[in-house]
Order: structure tokens, then sequence, then C-alpha cells
């Protein structure tokens, strides 16, 4: 017989303390979930309002109008211990399907399944009378919920939807590598998850998130714990000022100041792993100048670059981020 506590009845301390074994491992897998960046971007603008630091910050001012009263108690939910409710999960099962095929899946969650996991793993929240009625009324209450998501994710997330759909699938790609070569256990320790976040299972699907505030949000559904990670390439949500005048970076992009407008415009792509060609189609420039620019860049200890298969990435290292973090905040 299984004698583990009940995650619920284990302090935030002692799920992190908790240690997998490498071995226990055998089941780790990447994939992405739509619902989840919705979930994520949120819950960015429930914890900051419409001042989201950088790099959302320009986003979060476009988006802030789109959360609702019901997207905030959904989030503050799953806030205390970062856990989502399991209804919202279903997406991540599958790398193909699109937000709309996971809001179809959660407006058909068994009424059951919601009743029975809200009243066992958040019973603090029927404080809030829109849980209450989510747990009187699961068939008509996640019906619409998935309609506000549907319109947050139109209004908010759909127009910057090309850029994350490349970050995202390079973030599986790089992090495949770790995972084909390292193991299961290797790839969470790469992207910071606490071991007591798998929930003592080997089966661990690892989603990427854009829109992240440093929470590892998890979940657990038919016996797979899902987490989430902070994606590299969030650079991307940034909107960059418009120029004074011709050929003069505005007064408040410190960026381009410091660095000129050509070497700027370079390092805000670099949110993304590419290559110089790539980068170089992007910009309209020349791949020579590019070059330029990445070899600086990295001397000055801002970029790295690493060899993906055949292909030299470049991206920001920690100091770079860093770097534009304090130069693009207002």
């Amino acid at each position: 017989m299984d004698q583990r506590l009940p995650d619920r009845q284990l302090s935030d301390q002692q799920l992190s303390d908790r240690r997998l074994p490498d071995q226990q491992l055998s089941d780790v897998r990447l994939a992405l979930c739509e619902l989840w960046q919705a979930f994520g971007a949120a819950a960015l603008l429930v914890r900051y309002g419409s001042d989201v630091p950088w790099p959302h910050a320009s986003w979060a001012r476009e988006a802030h109008g789109a959360l609702t009263p019901r997207l905030r108690s959904v989030v503050a939910l799953a806030r205390p211990r970062g856990r989502i409710p399991s209804f919202l999960t279903g997406g991540v099962t599958s790398r193909k399907a699109g937000v709309a095929d996971e809001l179809d899946g959660l407006a058909r969650v068994s009424v059951g399944l919601v009743r029975d996991e809200l009243a066992r793993e958040y019973p603090q929240a029927f404080t809030d009378p829109l849980i209450a009625a989510l747990v009187r009324d699961p068939e008509a209450q996640l019906g619409y919920l998935a309609v506000e998501l549907s319109n947050f994710w139109r209004t908010a997330i759909e127009p910057r939807g090309v850029g994350l759909a490349r970050s995202l699938e390079e973030e599986i790609l790089f992090r495949s590598r770790t995972l084909a070569m390292g193991g299961g256990a290797a790839l969470l320790r790469e992207l910071g998850i606490p071991a007591g976040r798998t929930d003592g299972v080997d089966r661990v699907t690892a989603v990427p998130m854009l829109f992240a505030d440093g929470t590892h949000w998890w979940s657990v559904a038919d016996g797979r714990t899902v987490v989430s990670f902070a994606a590299r390439g969030a650079g991307l949500l940034h909107t960059a000022p418009e120029p004074d005048g011709p050929g003069r970076p505005s007064r408040e992009d410190r960026l381009a100041i410091l660095l000129g407008r050509g070497r700027a415009s370079v390092v805000r792509e670099l949110a993304v792993p590419i290559t110089t060609s790539a980068l170089a189609d992007q910009l309209g420039l020349a791949a020579s100048t590019v070059s330029q620019h990445l070899s600086a860049l990295v001397s000055a200890g801002v970029v790295q670059r690493h060899r993906a298969g055949t292909r030299v990435l470049y991206e920001l290292n920690r100091s770079g981020v860093t770097l534009t973090q304090c130069l693009m905040n207002r």
C-alpha cells in the first residue's frame, strides 16, 4: 500500500525537499499547451496588474483589459500551491491540439471530476462566489470559463501568435537535446524544477511557458504530473518604442541609446535562439553586419552561442537578459 501523504498535507518546503532518484524518471516528455499559455498570461496580469515588468510590460498594457473576474478566480484558486486544476491539463497530452480543441475539452470535463477535485484539493477557495458556483453547476460554469478563455486568447495572445509558436517550438527542440543525452532527471535539473513537483510519480510532462512569473505551475492527471517552466524567448513580447524622428531612437529607448539602433535590434531578436542568416532576414540587414554585431555582443559577455546539429544558434545569456531588463523597464 502506498503510504505517501496526499500532497495537500505537505508544505511547499517539504515538496521541494523531496528527491526523486534518476532511475525513477522513466517517462519524461516535453509538450506544448496553448491553454496553459493563457493561464500563465492571466496569472501575470493578476499578480502585477498593468505594471508587469519587462519583457511583458508592453504586452500587459494592451492585454490587461481582457482579464475577467472568472479568470482572476481561477488563478487565485491555483496560486497558493501553484497547482492548476486537472481540468485545465487535458490539452497538454497532445502537441497537435490547438487552443480551440483544448477549450472544447475543458467544456466537456466530467462534472463529478470537477466537484471531487475542488472539494479535495481547494476547499479554502469555496469562499469565492465564482468557485462556489463552479461546484454547484460545473457544466455551465466550465462553459462560461471556456468562452472567457477563448476571448482572452483572441484578444491578449493571438495577435502575437506567430512569434510565440516559433519561440516555443525552438524551446522544445533545445530542451530535447538535454532529455535525449542526459535523461529526465537531467532535464528537470536544467529547468530548475523541484523534484517534489513531480508528485512522486515517474511520468512527467514539462511545458514551456513564455508568460511566466517564476512559478512552476503543476497539475496531476491520469497518473502523470505536468509542470511548467519559464521558456527562453519571452523578450519577443516586448514591443520596441517608435523612434522620435528619422534615424533617431526614442529618448525612452535606452537600449538603443547605449548600443545603437542596429545592435539594439539584434539584442531584441535574441530573446529567441536564432541563426545569423535567419536574424539577418528578419532585420533586413546584411549577414556580415549581423555577424559583426553578434561577435561584439559575444565578446561583451551578453550573448552566448551553441551548436544544434548543423546550426549555430545565438541567444541572450543571463547577463544579457539582466541588461535588457534594466534598460527596458520604465
